[in-house]
């Protein structure tokens, strides 16, 4: 079963700083094709600002892209991942339905993003299965 740091392991982590411009945030974004970004402050876990924070926090509610900190839009205290936990274990606890970006912490230290897009297709099958199982079985229907 593989693990996080098996998916993330060979990838950058992207970081802005919570006083950078939300456009700021989304040409980092944009040149480096990712839908989210963590936010750092004092090497410390901030934050995470992603495309759809933008789309709902910024653009949807006429926010000036050049006048609104990343801090003011983001998600504080996000979900994180331990790094050695599997795959398995991140996709049934906290990605997919609630989170489709998850900080991934070695010693509490952000070393990487775990996307939903990561996920191997083949557990995303096993988890929805799983899922419609269990739900029906919680219904009394079997």
């Amino acid at each position: 079963m593989k693990t996080i740091r098996e998916v993330v392991a060979h990838r950058r982590l992207h970081c802005i700083g919570p006083q950078s411009s939300v456009r700021d945030a989304a040409k980092l974004m944009a040149n480096h094709n990712v839908g989210a970004v963590v936010v750092i402050e004092n090497d410390s876990l901030a934050g995470i600002l992603t495309e759809r924070d933008i789309i709902f926090r910024v653009v949807g509610c006429d926010l000036s892209v050049d006048a609104t900190k990343t801090a003011d839009v983001m998600t504080t205290e996000p979900v994180t991942v331990e790094i050695e936990e599997p795959i398995s274990k991140a996709l049934a606890t906290k990605l997919g339905n609630a989170f489709r970006h998850l900080p991934v912490m070695d010693n509490g230290k952000v070393v990487g993003l775990l996307s939903y897009r990561d996920m191997p297709a083949e557990y995303v099958m096993m988890f929805e299965r799983f899922r419609e199982m269990s739900s029906s079985r919680a219904d009394g229907n079997s």
